[in-house]
């Protein structure tokens, strides 16, 4: 009897000295599967707010292109600007473009406002009743031309276009 008390005391050892290995084995597999977890969790996350981030940029963005485009559409419709209000509204709507864009947008709507003054100092330079100087029309025209190619060519939807586009990653 004590033979068989003694190949199983030794079978128990056995068993014992593979069962340490094979938990840490199994232990170790087990936190590789938790941390790869983690981490496409963490991946998962950092492209949430990198989403996040671009929606929010993009909202901040569109109030400066809805500035500039309403500010075109008003010199389409108008053909000409009587007060500073519509200038000075450019400017304090579109304040945060040298931020939110590259420099061409802050340029370009730099080029709005002067084109716009320009408008702006032919209406006040009018003769008596109300009638344009003779050497104003030429500039008027042309002017007039450009902020409505910036609308019927797209342009001015064009240079936004890529910094609010979000078909691309």
């Amino acid at each position: 009897m004590s033979h068989t008390l003694d190949w199983w005391v030794k079978a128990a050892q056995i068993a014992q000295g593979f069962s340490a290995p094979l938990f840490a084995l199994v232990l170790g597999v087990i936190t590789v599967l938790i941390q790869l977890r983690q981490s496409k969790t963490q991946r998962q996350q950092a492209k949430t707010n990198y989403l996040q981030y671009r929606l929010a940029l993009l909202e901040r963005r569109m109030k400066v292109f809805d500035a500039t485009m309403a500010f075109i559409a008003l010199v389409m419709r108008e053909a000409q600007i009587k007060t500073y209000e519509p200038l000075f509204g450019l400017k304090a709507k579109t304040a945060e473009s040298q931020w939110l864009f590259g420099s061409e947008i802050s340029e370009y709507i730099d080029e709005l406002f002067r084109k716009g003054n320009r408008l702006r100092t032919i209406y006040a330079a009018r003769l008596p009743g109300d009638i344009p100087r003779p050497e104003d029309i030429p500039v008027d025209a042309e002017i007039n031309e450009w902020f409505s190619a910036q609308v019927e060519k797209s342009l001015a939807r064009d240079k936004f276009l890529k910094y609010m586009d979000f078909r691309e990653p």
